[in-house]
């Protein structure tokens, strides 16, 4: 069929959506979108970024729905929509984690000072045996407390590091509080 300056515009431009549709398969596209997929998976924006996740996870679910029909061209769009988004819940995600991170890292130094300070403290202060097993008692558990602290770290467990870190804190101020009563004997408030 030959097009002249004669054929409607509306024709041509169903013939050009019609081809459009029947294209190649999206591959390119599909696996852009899934490394990117990946990616956020590993930033683990699903708990970080869940809003901009759950955009991303939805043009994924469609653009598949429009693979399985052999709407190519439609799919290609959306895979593309998905790889944008997916970034998107990736970028967010690590930038949470990496403050997140930080965080902890702040709260494990402030840990690493007090506790020093209260474990010299313990050693230079007459306490009763009973008192100072109370105070060593405590010790070995915020010992404990910080080597799960630590792992938690490495893990890439940064939201439980913050709940065990922020435990820990505590219990290095009651252990403080505890010394300081032993030694001045009044009631800690």
């Amino acid at each position: 069929m030959k097009l002249t300056r004669h054929t409607p515009t509306g024709f041509v431009l169903y013939l050009t959506f019609a081809l459009y549709g029947c294209g190649s398969r999206p591959d390119e596209q599909l696996a852009l979108a899934q490394k990117a997929m990946d990616q956020a998976k590993e930033q683990r924006a699903a708990e970080f970024a869940p809003s901009e996740w759950r955009n991303a996870e939805d043009a994924w679910q469609k653009a598949q729905a429009l693979l399985a029909s052999e709407s190519y061209g439609e799919a290609g769009t959306l895979f593309l929509r998905a790889k944008s988004r997916y970034e998107r819940a990736r970028d967010i995600a690590k930038s949470k984690r990496d403050d997140l991170r930080k965080e902890v890292q702040g709260m494990e130094s402030t840990i690493d000072l007090r506790y020093k300070s209260l474990k010299d403290n313990i050693s230079r202060a007459k306490l009763t045996p009973p008192r100072k097993q109370s105070l060593t008692d405590s010790c070995s558990d915020i010992d404990k407390n910080i080597d799960k602290i630590k792992a938690e770290m490495e893990q890439g467990e940064y939201p439980r590091a913050r709940e065990t870190a922020q435990a820990t804190l505590r219990q290095v101020y009651e252990a403080e509080k505890t010394l300081l009563s032993h030694v001045t004997g009044k009631k800690p408030s």
